[in-house]
């Protein structure tokens, strides 16, 4: 047979290439990024994994916890001190409208000093330094005036040494003198630079807008008050009087309002007192309880301390301490019998209470001349007319508890969840409830996503298919390097910038009417909310506008065949066209939000707390909580294992839920776009 190949039969080629242990490049390549995504496969399993394997004794032991709390007799306690945390309420917002009467008679005064103490507090901060050199040299010059006065006095042993002796301190001391004199032109020098500055003014508490003529008075007096300066300034002596008899004479036209607020206060302390002598034996019958809850663990670990004891007679003590151990467990029934027994006078004094509140609160007055007096005097009514309630509900729960019922793990499931409060290392009884934690993350997610999608869409748009080449060459490139900003740099700028120019702004008369202005706090939630919409922006930016890329072209030229323009194009072909990837990018840029922590940790307030709702948009102005924040702030701190450990678990574990919901929903449109 001939070696030569058939016409009919097609001439292969065979290609030597890279070759190790059988297998090619394009193999290897083909592997290399098979096993990258095992390998995240994998790792995600983990820190599921690890994630339920600390946090899923959580709820067992929580609802054990919860159940003690009921046992204890702490419940029945914390019902009947509702009552005073609703009269606490009526109490305080009414000594707040009374003290806004009294500075208002004083307000221009107030202002002045206030300004005057808050400049200079800062100013001698400033020259801290300077001025405790000062001071050293002050001191040392003294102690070289005693020196010379006592050698003058001294009777002349050696009149040549003596000479010497007097002569040498005479220099030392004109060279301190000379020293103190420079370092006081010097401090006067920073003193007058300070001044200058108009920044100091942000020091001066929020409210308080003085005039030119008052602004030179502060500066005036606070350069004046130099180290070493006794007296004060006799303008600010005269400020000062003038308040203080402004004061007096409200002080006695506001005398009724003053002895409605103490008739008020002192009609509370009844039940506080009854409320006090509960709690110490509930805290007793805590106390008993958590003996007995680590009695087996102590018992245990003395017996394995006496079978590795070196001596007989260490042995010996280990079983004795052992069988000392007290392992029976408290009658619940008989412990908290003192507590149930109280139930009736509790509803007498619940009784005395309410008609005192009720006899009280109409007394106080209709129309007074401040604005914040007006507001916290209508919260005082609203809390009035609905402690009633409060009591009755309180009184019921009272009578209607049993230390012996259950708690199912839905209880905790629930008090988890739902619970408002998130209290640790308490003295009474630590609470785990992630709602003020979840509505504080929620927040400021929501006004992120309200900030950063209109701007991140505009700019992915107007890149997309409306830049010229140089200025999509420009543009890209800094939206995208926003993200190489570091979330601590970010969060000191919310801290020293962005905080501080937002109650500032919000100090204008002119934007009084916005909701929440003027506030009062610098760290809050629109100032997180302000700081992770700016680091959303490039991630939404850049998925949306790969979405913008993914729409055919055809449609575009379509369009204007038709007639359209391009703005027209944009509006109704190119963006509907895209808005899957689009809904995809805001999404993603929300997971983006919520796993941030460093930010909302330094900016947030971290308040633990439900936000007050009923001041409508003004909510965004106060401090609040994050889930992310609460993690990187307690971890570090809690013993592993414990029930506060569990919890931190618990939120991780929520959050990474919340991620893997939110980047499966991304997908699943991402998916429907690429049908498209």
């Amino acid at each position: 047979m001939s070696d030569q190949p058939q016409a009919d039969e097609p001439i292969k080629f065979r290609r030597k290439g890279f070759k190790f242990l059988g297998l090619g490049l394009q193999e290897y390549i083909k592997y290399f990024f098979g096993g990258n995504a095992s390998l995240a496969i994998i790792v995600l399993v983990l820190i599921c994994t690890f994630l339920l394997k600390e946090g899923i004794a959580f709820f067992p032991d929580y609802n054990k916890e919860l159940r003690e709390y009921r046992q204890t007799g702490q419940e029945f306690v914390d019902y009947a001190d509702r009552q005073i945390d609703a009269h606490t309420r009526i109490n305080s917002d009414a000594n707040i409208a009374y003290y806004a009467e009294l500075n208002q008679s004083s307000k221009f005064e107030d202002d002045i000093l206030s300004a005057y103490r808050s400049v200079g507090s800062f100013v001698r901060s400033a020259t801290s330094s300077e001025t405790d050199q000062l001071k050293r040299y002050t001191e040392r010059i003294e102690d070289l005036e005693d020196n010379l006065a006592k050698l003058a006095e001294a009777p002349a042993t050696d009149e040549i040494d003596g000479r010497a002796q007097i002569q040498q301190l005479a220099v030392e001391l004109d060279d301190y003198q000379q020293r103190s004199e420079k370092l006081k032109g010097e401090i006067l020098t920073h003193f007058r630079l300070h001044l200058a500055n108009e920044s100091i003014w942000e020091n001066v508490r929020p409210g308080i807008h003085l005039s030119k003529e008052s602004k030179e008075l502060v500066l005036t007096a606070v350069l004046h008050k130099q180290p070493g300066v006794k007296e004060e300034y006799p303008e600010i002596k005269q400020l000062m009087a003038d308040s203080s008899a402004k004061k007096k004479v409200a002080t006695e036209s506001l005398a009724e309002f003053k002895s409605t607020i103490t008739a008020l206060s002192k009609a509370v302390r009844p039940m506080k007192s009854f409320v006090r002598d509960l709690k110490d034996i509930a805290s007793e019958n805590a106390r008993e309880a958590k003996k007995f809850s680590t009695a087996e663990l102590r018992y245990d670990a003395l017996l394995k301390g006496s079978e590795k004891a070196a001596t007989e007679s260490d042995k010996q003590r280990f079983i004795e301490q052992a069988g000392a151990v007290d392992r029976t467990k408290p009658n619940f029934e008989e412990i908290t019998k003192p507590l149930i027994a109280k139930t009736d006078e509790h509803n007498k004094l619940s009784v005395e209470l309410q008609k005192e509140i009720a006899r009280l609160v109409p007394l106080l007055p209709k129309n007074p001349a401040t604005e914040s007096a007006r507001e916290n005097l209508q919260k005082v009514q609203g809390n009035a007319a609905n402690f009633p309630n409060i009591a009755e509900e309180s009184r019921e729960e009272m009578m209607d508890w049993n230390f012996d019922k259950k708690n199912s793990v839905f209880h905790a499931l629930g008090a988890f969840f739902f619970g408002k409060h998130w209290i640790s290392n308490s003295s009474w009884r630590d609470f785990y409830g992630i709602l003020p934690l979840f509505t504080g993350s929620l927040l400021i997610a929501l006004i992120a996503l309200a900030v950063a999608v209109p701007f991140s869409l505009a700019a992915a748009i107007y890149v997309n298919q409306l830049a010229s080449r140089r200025e999509q060459n420009f543009i890209k490139p800094a939206i995208e390097f926003i993200g190489a900003i570091p979330s601590v740099v970010l969060g000191f700028f919310g801290i020293l910038v962005l905080g501080t120019a937002l109650r500032n702004v919000s100090q204008i008369e002119a934007l009084s009417w916005i909701p929440g202005f003027p506030m009062a706090e610098r760290l809050t939630i629109l100032n997180a909310g302000l700081l992770l919409a700016f680091m959303a922006v490039p991630t939404i930016f850049t998925l949306a506008e790969d979405a913008l890329n993914n729409v055919p072209q055809a449609l575009s030229e379509n369009s204007f065949a038709m007639g359209a323009s391009k703005l027209q194009t944009i509006l109704r072909v190119v963006f509907p066209a895209s808005i899957s990837g689009i809904i995809a990018a805001v999404l993603l840029g929300f997971g983006r939000i919520v796993g941030e922590t460093m930010v909302v940790l330094l900016v947030a307030g971290n308040k633990i707390k439900i936000p007050d709702f009923t001041e409508g948009i003004g909510v965004v102005t106060q401090p609040a909580h994050t889930m992310t924040g609460i993690i990187a702030q307690e971890l570090g701190e809690v013993d592993k294992g414990s029930l506060h450990w569990g919890a931190l678990f618990m939120v991780g574990l929520v959050l990474f839920f919340m991620s893997l919901v939110i980047n499966f929903s991304a997908q699943r449109i991402l998916k429907k776009l690429q049908k498209f």
